[in-house]
């Protein structure tokens, strides 16, 4: 009985070794949560030029949704000023409207009142939105250089959080 019973352990942990193995070989699927790949996408900037997620590869990455009429992301931005101001030099900064419940001219207004210097790019049909599963404004995304999203905070951060998320954040590698 003995006999039979280490058998079977040894052929359940080399199946579970080959599993681990085959996990650890694939890229993480696009999946908007910590641990796997940011998913692609292009959208056009305020200037109206085209911005991609795919064009920063290799770089360190911060994806913010809001939206102009939202009261904490106004509460929120000019923090993210202050940490573009901080960072902008390390890590690349998009700001996503989420332009189907905006309008053009309140997101260039929002622009203007806290003067955001990062990009603000606009979502007119939803889709990035709809990809990254934004349900609640504002959302962050924190992306290392191999495109995986290292921290996806929903809601308001306050200064000190996003400190401590912006350098866990360089401390990738």
């Amino acid at each position: 009985m003995k006999r039979k019973t280490g058998a079977a352990l040894v052929i359940v942990v080399a199946a579970l070794a080959l599993v681990g193995f085959m996990n650890a070989t694939r890229q993480p699927p696009a999946l908007p949560q910590k641990g796997y790949r940011a998913p692609d996408f292009t959208l056009t900037d305020l200037q109206g030029k085209t911005v991609s997620l795919s064009s920063l590869k290799g770089q360190l990455v911060y994806i913010n949704f809001f939206a102009s009429w939202c009261p904490p992301c106004k509460m929120e931005t000019p923090d993210l000023e202050n940490m573009y101001k901080k960072y902008g030099n390390k890590i690349d900064f998009l700001a996503v409207n989420m332009t189907p419940s905006d309008s053009l001219p309140a997101v260039k207004a929002y622009v203007s009142t806290y003067g955001v210097t990062y990009p603000v790019l606009l979502d007119t049909q939803g889709n990035v939105e709809s990809t990254y599963a934004v349900m609640d404004i504002p959302t962050s995304f924190f992306i290392n250089r191999q495109g995986i999203i290292i921290n996806r905070v929903t809601g308001m951060m306050s200064p000190a959080v996003m400190q401590s998320d912006f350098a866990q954040l360089l401390a990738t590698h």
